[in-house]
């Protein structure tokens, strides 16, 4: 099992450093380098300096996606950037209308986030470009101003041409990093088969996974669907990743499926031995689904040295001979263990084709209303205002981020010999969260990075006494930030704290005061944050039941929409996929508030047994749907629906005790 586990680990590493992230790093140090490498040679050191960080800024708000993602970006953060570069430069002149000039940003860049990832991205960015102007106190704000945007121009200049000659890259990657997310589910989803592992405990990991999975298929919608030139016409193009969209959401929902409860499979399975033999099956299908990430991300045909359908099949036969030498439940039960896991390698042979381009069967025009599955962020000034509200966690959060902005630009007015207290404001951009438990982590891995960075700068800089060396060591660690940024932020910031303090010492000196203020003030910035969540906390204890509802509601309109196709009525597959898609997007919120609420202060009070026990109950009903779903599909005979009144009977039985407990919430 370590060594499917290792292999897993592996091809994930190699997607990501040979993949999207490294390219987008490769792409922003280029972006941010170069152009600052040829003024700093002809003599404009200051221009070099802040037209880089104009383009280091934009590069963190570039988010993957289409073309006109990227065009919508670029028209929205060059004027924003250059306007806050402008306010701010001609602010830190009154101290009194700074205060108030980063009071106010905070609330209003932060409030901005309802209005989809991009405006969240520039929001924050633009708040870390008024932290770092503070610092510079630049003497001519137009002219710093004008060179901001000219950074963040020639960043979008970079990247508007990688779109235009790549256009489904960023697709390409998302149903990538899909599938590979699916295969560490379903290696998740072995625990079950492992009577060692406790079922709750299983559950509890399984739904942050699903969290993942779910997020990461809102992606791979998002990117395609709202892409016209694959869904306006029909094309060799657009039929290619069409068809790819819907293997991921086939193969997604193979996985999830469930024929029968889990504790009714090792109950009935355990005594027939065969527990082991299908977690082994389990973890190849995990690899195989795993190398289609590796296929999907690389374009590369997948030699038939790792796949594991050979050894697959070999289980399989095994388990399909040792089916026919028992009888009752538990062949019944074993018997649609080795059905499913067929279906998951036809779904994966068939997935494969298309990836060769071999696939001509496969039709997809007409099947489906591309526009019902776009999840569309909120637009206008009505929206902006029904967020006026502490019932909402984007205002709340807002005000705390305003109230700890003050706070920070406060204590640097106080300590005006400091020359580094800047750093207290841009540790609070990106350490608070609305959350008690995400900003806590952010805390952690902020601080660990950076007490880790100093180490390591300070070591380099003992070691390397010559400029050119130690400025190329500097680029090394920005190329890190970026590749580890969206992956790991406590990596991230391990790779851009050397850096700084390199490139700072190379233009500054004052070595001592570089260190001791990055280590202080990153740890003043990161008190004040947490002790902000307590000042204006968001709760998640207030949005629970509510989600614990909606969880209910959408399990039953699932629900009826499959009794409908099994009842011989007419049944869009568009009504069913949606369905679907609704009590999955339900279930994942409900988890991750869960999640959140468990570390939250006081959360030991709650009655977490009832809750853990609706958390699992809600996924082994909405798993059981899917595998009646995926039953009900087969269906070609009325003695065929027949068969399954039983299972529709168990799952009745269970949505009647979902509700029981829901009420006890």
């Amino acid at each position: 099992m370590r060594k499917s586990k290792d292999k897993i680990a592996l091809s994930y590493a190699s997607l990501f450093i040979y993949g999207e992230h490294g390219e987008d790093a490769l792409r922003n140090t280029f972006a941010t380098i170069v152009p600052a490498l040829v003024l700093f040679y002809i003599g404009h050191l200051d221009q070099a300096i802040t037209i880089g960080l104009g383009a280091l800024f934009a590069t963190l708000t570039d988010l993957p996606g289409n073309r006109e993602d990227k065009w919508r970006s670029a028209l929205w953060t060059i004027p924003v950037f250059s306007a806050v570069a402008y306010i701010t430069a001609s602010a830190t002149a009154l101290p009194q209308l700074l205060i108030l000039w980063l009071v106010i940003s905070a609330f209003g860049f932060t409030i901005i986030s309802i209005y989809g990832a991009r405006f969240a991205a520039m929001g924050l960015m633009a708040l870390v470009l008024i932290t770092f102007t503070v610092g510079l106190l630049p003497a001519d704000p137009i002219s710093y101003a004008v060179h901001i945007g000219v950074g963040v121009c020639l960043y979008f200049f970079f990247s508007v041409l990688q779109v235009h000659y790549f256009p489904y890259r960023s697709l390409k990657y998302a149903i990538a990093e899909s599938f590979y997310r699916m295969a560490v589910m379903l290696k998740n989803k072995a625990k079950f088969y492992d009577e060692q592992v406790p079922l709750e405990q299983a559950y509890k990991q399984l739904g942050v996974l699903h969290l993942r999975v779910s997020e990461q298929q809102e992606s791979v919608r998002n990117l395609l669907l709202r892409e016209k030139r694959l869904t306006d016409k029909s094309s060799d193009s657009s039929d290619y990743w069409i068809k790819q969209a819907v293997g991921v959401t086939d193969l997604y929902e193979l996985l999830v499926a469930l024929d029968h409860d889990y504790d009714a499979i090792r109950k009935l399975l355990a005594p027939v031995q065969v527990l082991e033999s299908i977690r082994a099956l389990i973890m190849l299908l995990a690899e195989e689904v795993d190398l289609l990430a590796w296929k999907c991300a690389h374009n590369s045909r997948i030699d038939k040295r790792y796949s594991k359908l050979v050894e697959i099949e070999a289980i399989l036969k095994d388990l399909s001979l040792k089916r026919d030498t028992i009888s009752g439940e538990e062949s019944q039960v074993l018997g649609a263990t080795v059905r499913n896991a067929r279906y998951i390698v036809s779904c994966i042979q068939r997935i494969r084709l298309v990836l060769d381009r071999d696939d001509r069967d496969q039709i997809t025009d007409g099947r489906y209303s591309y526009s019902r599955y776009i999840a569309r962020a909120p637009k206008g000034v009505r929206a902006l205002r029904h967020q006026f509200s502490f019932r909402t966690p984007v205002f709340p959060f807002a005000l705390r981020l305003a109230l700890l902005f003050g706070v920070g630009g406060s204590i640097g007015l106080f300590l005006p010999e400091y020359h580094y207290t800047y750093w207290i404001l841009i540790t609070l951009v990106v350490v608070a969260r609305p959350g008690f438990a995400t900003t806590n982590t952010r805390n952690a891995q902020r601080i660990i990075g950076t007490l880790a960075g100093v180490l390591l700068g300070f070591v380099l800089l003992l070691l390397i006494p010559l400029p050119a060396v130690l400025l190329s060591l500097s680029v090394c660690g920005l190329f890190g930030f970026f590749f580890f940024n969206r992956i790991n932020y406590m990596f991230s910031v391990l790779c851009l704290t050397p850096a700084i303090i390199m490139a700072l010492h190379v233009y500054e000196g004052n070595l001592v005061d570089i260190l001791g203020s990055r280590i202080v003030f990153t740890l003043v910035g990161s008190l004040l944050a947490w002790l902000g969540w307590f000042f204006i906390p968001v709760r998640q204890d207030k949005g629970l039941t509510n989600l614990a509802a909606n969880v209910v509601e959408k399990g039953e309109e699932y629900r009826s929409v499959i009794l409908k196709k099994i009842g011989w009525h007419e049944v869009d597959d568009n009504d069913l996929r949606l369905a679907r898609k609704t009590a999955h997007v339900a279930l994942a919120a409900f988890s991750s508030a869960m999640d959140q609420l468990r570390h939250e202060p006081g959360a030991r009070r709650r009655n977490w047994r009832a809750i853990y026990t609706f958390h699992s109950l809600a996924y082994r009903l909405n798993s059981l749907m899917i595998g009646l779903s995926v039953a009900a599909a087969e269906v070609g005979f009325e003695q065929d629906a027949t068969a399954l009144l039983p299972r529709i009977a168990y799952i009745d039985k269970l949505h009647t005790e979902l509700q029981k407990i829901y009420q006890d919430l």
